[in-house]
C-alpha cells in the first residue's frame, strides 16, 4: 500500500505539474474524509498523516480535553469524567485544555469510501491547479485584464479570458455601455486587494484603477515613473479628472498625458466608451490645485479654509453654470480630486451671502461683548469670527486693531471670557448629557460641545442625523474628519443595521 500511495502521489503531480506537497495534502484530507465516513451517525475529529519518504500512512483520532461543566460535543470532547473513567485509555495526568490522540486502522484505498477519496482528490487538485494558473497568469499582465464576453448573469458580465474566467459585477460596468457574447472587453484586477468569486476573477470597468492602468499604457512617461498621477475623480461612463505632475521641470506634464492632437488621452476615452477625460496640472497649492481641477470654468477669487478643507469659489452670474456643470459634475469631480468641499457662488448670492454673515456677527459681538457696531465691525474686519477667537487669542494679537490700547484689549478678552463661562455654565447639564451620549463616537472638548448645543445638538442621534457640512458649520473641522465622525455616529445609532 505505502508503494501505491507514492506512486499516485508521483503519478498526478507530473501528470497535473503540482508540486507534490499539494497531492500529499490533497490525499491526507480525503483518506481522513473517509475515514469519518466509517463512523455512522458520529463526526470525529480525524488527522490523516503521510510519511513523504516511506508512503506509509498513519490514521489519528484527537478529542479536545473540557470540563464536565463546558462538555457538549462527545464526537469531538472528552470530559474530565470520561477520562476518569478510562485512565487506562486516556491517561492518568490529562488537564483541561490538551489535545489526546488515538491511532486508529489506516482505510484502504481499495474500500468502497476509496471512491469518495478519490473524488475529494481531484476536486482539490482541480482547485490547485486553477490556482497555480490564477498565480501564473497574473503574475504575467499588468493589472488589465482582457478577454471575450461569453455570457450575462444577472445582469454581470462573464468574461473568458482562456484558462481562466473573469466577472464584471453590475456596479463594475460602465453606465449605458452596450456589450455583447463574443465582444473583446477589458478590466482591471485590483492586485492589491485581490477578488475571486466561485474561481473567477472579479474586475472592474469603472473603478479609478482601470483609468490609471489605460493611462499608464498610452503614455510611457507614466510607465517610466517621469509622470506621476496625483489624483484621480471619476464618474464612469460620464466623466472623469486627473491630476497629473513629473518631477522633471523639461516635462509637460498635462501636455504629455493628453498627447499630439490629443491622441492619447482620445484613445483612453475610447476605450470608456466615450468618458470625457479632464488632465490638469497638480499643485501644492491647495487655491491653485482647486482652480485647475474646475477647469475650464473661469474663476473670479478662491477662498480656502485648510483646517475644515473647504474652499469658496466665486464667479461671475452668468458663468455659474459652467462652473458647477451639468447635474453638478464639475464641481463634484473638482472635490473629490482635492479632497475638499468645494462651494460655488455667484458674485450676486456671494455678496448678500457675505453681507449676512457679517450682519450676523456684528449682531453677535454687540449682544456677546456689549460693545457697538464700530467695535464689531473692527473686530470682523481684522478676522475675528466667533468669542473663542476674542477670548483666547494672544492680547497683542487685539492690540494691532486700530483704536485698541492695552485696557481696551483686556477688557474685550475679560467680556468674552466671561460670557463664554455663563454660557458653559448654563447648558453644563446639557453638555454632559452630550458628551456621555458621543463618548462611544468622539471626545469633544468643552467649546466643542458648548458650539454642538448652541445649534440643538443635543443627543447622539441629533449628531448622527447631521450632514457633514452642517457639522463644519458648527464647530471647526474638515470635511473627511466631520463624514468619519457622522457615519460612526449612524454605526453606533444602528442606522445600518438590517
Amino acid at each position: 500500500m505505502s508503494k501505491e500511495v507514492l506512486m499516485l502521489v508521483d503519478v498526478l503531480a507530473k501528470e497535473k505539474s503540482l508540486d507534490k506537497e499539494i497531492v500529499f495534502d490533497s490525499l491526507e484530507k480525503a483518506l481522513a474524509f473517509a475515514t469519518k465516513r466509517s463512523f455512522e451517525g458520529e463526526f470525529p475529529e480525524i488527522e490523516v498523516h503521510i510519511d513523504r519518504h516511506s508512503g506509509k500512512y498513519k490514521t489519528i483520532r484527537k478529542w479536545n480535553v473540557v470540563t464536565d461543566v463546558d462538555f457538549y460535543d462527545d464526537d469531538k470532547e472528552l470530559s474530565q469524567s470520561d477520562i476518569a473513567e478510562n485512565p487506562d485509555r486516556y491517561g492518568s495526568d490529562v488537564k483541561v485544555g490538551d489535545v489526546i490522540e488515538e491511532e486508529l486502522e489506516n482505510v484502504d484505498l481499495g474500500r468502497v469510501s476509496a471512491q469518495t477519496a478519490r473524488n475529494i482528490i481531484a476536486q482539490r487538485i482541480k482547485d490547485a491547479e486553477r490556482e497555480q494558473v490564477l498565480t501564473e497568469y497574473l503574475s504575467r499582465n499588468n493589472g488589465i485584464i482582457v478577454g471575450k464576453v461569453r455570457k450575462f448573469e444577472r445582469g454581470n458580465v462573464v468574461v473568458d479570458c482562456g484558462k481562466i474566467e473573469a466577472i464584471i459585477m453590475k456596479p463594475d460596468l460602465i453606465e449605458k455601455e452596450v456589450l455583447k457574447p463574443g465582444d473583446v472587453v477589458k478590466g482591471f484586477f485590483d492586485k492589491a486587494n485581490p477578488v475571486v468569486k466561485n474561481g473567477r476573477l472579479t474586475i472592474s470597468r469603472a473603478s479609478t484603477g482601470f483609468l490609471a492602468k489605460l493611462l499608464e499604457n498610452n503614455v510611457p512617461e507614466i510607465s517610466n515613473g517621469r509622470i506621476e498621477i496625483k489624483a484621480i475623480a471619476r464618474d464612469a461612463g460620464n466623466r472623469s479628472k486627473v491630476a497629473v505632475s513629473s518631477g522633471d521641470a523639461r516635462i509637460d506634464a498635462k501636455g504629455a498625458v493628453i498627447g499630439f492632437r490629443n491622441q492619447r488621452i482620445d484613445s483612453v476615452t475610447k476605450e470608456l466608451f466615450g468618458e470625457r477625460v479632464d488632465v490638469v496640472d497638480y499643485d501644492s497649492d491647495l487655491a491653485q490645485f482647486a482652480l485647475n481641477a474646475l477647469a475650464p470654468a473661469e474663476i473670479d477669487s478662491v477662498v480656502v479654509d485648510e483646517e475644515k478643507r473647504t474652499i469658496d469659489v466665486i464667479v461671475e452670474d452668468d458663468k455659474l453654470g459652467s462652473a458647477i456643470g451639468p447635474d453638478g459634475i464639475n464641481v463634484r469631480l473638482a472635490s473629490k480630486l482635492t479632497n475638499c468641499t468645494i462651494n460655488i457662488f455667484g458674485k450676486t448670492e456671494a455678496k448678500d451671502k457675505k453681507q449676512h454673515e457679517r450682519a450676523d456677527l456684528i449682531t453677535m459681538f454687540n449682544d456677546a461683548l456689549d460693545v457697538d457696531d464700530d467695535i464689531s465691525e473692527l473686530l470682523i474686519d481684522n478676522g475675528f469670527s466667533s468669542l473663542e477667537e476674542v477670548a483666547y487669542v494672544d492680547v497683542e494679537d487685539l492690540l494691532v486693531i486700530e483704536d485698541f490700547d492695552e485696557d481696551v484689549a483686556k477688557e474685550l478678552q475679560d467680556r468674552a471670557k466671561n460670557k463664554l463661562l455663563s454660557k458653559t455654565i448654563r447648558y453644563k447639564d446639557k453638555m454632559d448629557r452630550l458628551a456621555t451620549e458621543l463618548s462611544a463616537v468622539v471626545k469633544f472638548s468643552q467649546d466643542v460641545l458648548l458650539q454642538l448645543v448652541e445649534h440643538e445638538v443635543l443627543s447622539l442621534d441629533d449628531f448622527a442625523d447631521l450632514a457633514g457640512d452642517e457639522l463644519m458649520d458648527v464647530i471647526s473641522i474638515d470635511s473627511e474628519t466631520a463624514n468619519k465622525l457622522i457615519l460612526k455616529a449612524r454605526e453606533v445609532c444602528g442606522y445600518f443595521q438590517e
